[in-house]
């Protein structure tokens, strides 16, 4: 299935299960707005003929599309909250409910083949090595971790660095603790910082990329925005101002 596909299909369910945000049209939004990485996530997913357990942390709706690519894998999901355990129930995923703040994964030690967490690090109130340390002890030996962080080097930032604008939200917004997915951005990274990150903790890194949240490709397709699109060509042409640090590794 394709992943424009399985969003189409959201569009037309008319499914009663709570949405990420609460919202359905805001649900839809981000599955679109990061289609692109989705994409490179599910690309870089390895089809093994062993029995695999796979992990993703942070679940979306994405994680129910990995079932239905991947239905013969075993899928775990793990979550602050139960807010879509009926949704993943039906799709015969299983959820955890943890919050990482607490530095404690409740799986055992060396249970998965393959971890999934993007765009959740930025999030956790707790010592990166720390978290990073926990996500390797259940990690099988030659196990995959995909891993993302937004780039706080990326040329939004930089121009509003510029003109002396802070790049991130309200503190009273970052550091709320009742919120539906928790924390905002408590703390976002350069290239170089999670690599040295990612290393300390001994995972061997195998492929690292500078990714935009849209490319240059489907910024062409969309309506034409003069301004995105000139930003667009910047980031095509210097990839450290992208917005997505994505990394491969394994244990």
């Amino acid at each position: 299935m394709k992943l424009e596909d399985y969003i189409e299909q959201m569009k037309q369910s008319e499914d009663t299960s709570s949405y990420i945000e609460l919202d359905k049209d805001k649900e839809i939004k981000y599955m679109q707005d990061h289609i692109y990485n989705f994409k490179r996530i599910a690309e870089s997913i390895p089809t093994l003929p062993k029995p695999v357990r796979l992990l993703d942390i942070g679940p979306t709706p994405f994680t129910i599309f990995i079932k239905k690519n991947f239905p013969e894998y075993e899928i775990w999901a793990l979550d602050r909250t139960n807010l879509m355990e009926n949704r993943f129930k039906e799709a015969e995923i299983q959820l955890k409910v943890c919050d990482l703040d607490n530095v404690t994964i409740p799986v055992e030690d060396e249970y998965f083949d393959i971890v999934i967490f993007t765009e959740v690090l930025e999030h956790i109130f707790a010592p990166p090595t720390s978290i990073l340390t926990e996500i390797k002890r259940i990690m099988r030996p030659s196990g995959k971790l995909i891993l993302s962080v937004p780039n706080i080097a990326n040329l939004s930032r930089r121009i509003r660095f510029l003109f002396g604008v802070t790049p991130l939200p309200n503190a009273d917004g970052l550091f709320k603790k009742d919120g539906v997915h928790g924390h905002g951005h408590i703390h976002e990274y350069t290239q170089k910082e999670i690599l040295t990150l990612c290393k300390s903790v001994n995972f061997r890194i195998s492929n690292v990329q500078m990714t935009p949240i849209m490319p240059l490709e489907m910024l062409q397709k969309k309506e034409f925005n003069l301004i995105k699109f000139i930003y667009g060509c910047i980031t095509f042409l210097v990839p450290s101002f992208r917005a997505i640090i994505y990394i491969e590794c394994y244990k």
